[in-house]
């Protein structure tokens, strides 16, 4: 049974009154919210959709609703991302989980979106007071957020399993927290996670010394990434489900720092990692490069190549599901309903199959 939580600074969060946010403060001023679900917030009102305009979850008749009641799920965003899957939440809790979501230091909502050094910006983002969003120089650092996270969660739900959700870069970095620490979860799951880079392992190595060469940490690196998954997704839901500024069509700037920790990360998972508990990678059936927009977009992977991601995968650890998904965009829960239906009935087979509690020998 769930213990009365400690009195906290929880606040009302941008996603409504199913949801309640908390300011984690970690060293040097920095910061990381943790978002928590809470269902029974709106108890009195008519229950929320699992299918709206924005997102589509599928298995609203046949859930079942007590499969994962001693559990707790914590998700981690991408890269240049946040926490706004809403219907993600409100699938986890109709097993009978609590979900709780990580915006992690530099993301979301803990940047003032007045103040973000964006691609363009002539000067340095220490020269205009702006902040350096997602900069990072080790991908370790967020071992901070994740503990802060954990403290909070532990003490509310002492009984219960913890299960790691995450997708893209925060996959990275919940595979390589989880190898760091065996005995602290009960499964992961992985919505297209950047295990390897997307143009190739040799490409990285050739790149990854470049990368300290001549380059300060904070250096904004040329890349243009135009973000082609913003129109592929309007075209999905008819409107973006999320706030551009957070989540900005041309990305975050690019930082000498933030790429060779990426790199590092990458390198970790190609000497293989050790995770002790049942991992499941969920991918696109196919990626797809082009410069200006396709409609083949909104039914690929526009960002990393799923196969090095599937190939990556049996590194991580003992137990691994792996699930491609025809259709699906780089999100998979942002895909079209078709797509969609499939990642989250990857997600229910593999609660059923390895979170579920088990049997006795």
């Amino acid at each position: 049974m769930d213990t009365t939580r400690s009195a906290r600074a929880w606040a009302p969060d941008v996603l409504g009154p199913e949801f309640r946010s908390l300011t984690l403060p970690l060293s040097d001023g920095a910061q990381a919210t943790l978002v928590e679900h809470t269902p029974e917030a709106a108890a009195g009102r008519p229950p929320a959709p699992l299918i709206d305009r924005e997102t589509w979850v599928p298995l609203t008749s046949a859930l079942p609703s007590d499969l994962l009641d001693d559990v707790v799920v914590l998700f981690l965003h991408g890269w240049s991302d946040y926490f706004f899957h809403a219907h993600l939440a409100r699938f986890w809790a109709s097993l009978g989980a609590r979900f709780y979501a990580l915006d992690l230091q530099g993301y979301g909502r803990n940047l003032d979106p007045d103040r973000v050094h964006r691609v363009g910006h002539s000067r340095t983002a220490e020269d205009e007071g702006l902040q350096r969003p997602g900069y990072i120089t080790d991908l370790s650092e967020y071992d901070a957020d994740l503990e802060a996270a954990l403290e909070v969660i532990e003490e509310a739900h002492p009984d219960r399993r913890i299960v790691l959700s995450a997708h893209s870069t925060g996959g990275l970095i919940s595979v390589l927290w989880a190898h760091r620490n065996p005995g602290r979860l009960a499964g992961i799951t992985l919505n297209s996670p950047w295990l390897e880079f997307q143009y190739s392992t040799a490409i990285r190595k050739i790149l990854q010394p470049i990368m300290g060469l001549g380059r300060t940490a904070t250096t904004a690196l040329r890349l243009h990434l135009p973000n082609h998954t913003v129109v592929a997704t309007s075209a999905a839901h008819g409107r973006l489900p999320y706030d551009a500024r957070l989540k900005p069509p041309d990305s975050f700037p690019v930082y000498a720092g933030w790429m060779r920790a990426v790199f590092a990360g990458h390198e970790e998972v190609e000497d293989g990692l050790d995770i002790d508990v049942p991992v499941l990678v969920q991918t696109s059936t196919r990626s797809l490069r082009k410069i200006g927009y396709d409609p083949e977009m909104e039914a690929t992977d526009i960002v990393l190549d799923v196969d090095a991601i599937a190939r990556r995968s049996i590194q991580l650890g003992r137990t691994v599901v792996l699930n491609r998904v025809p259709g699906a965009m780089h999100d998979l829960f942002l895909s079209h309903s078709s797509a969609q239906t499939q990642a989250f009935t990857g997600l229910l087979r593999f609660a059923r199959g390895y979170l579920s509690p088990q049997p006795a020998a």
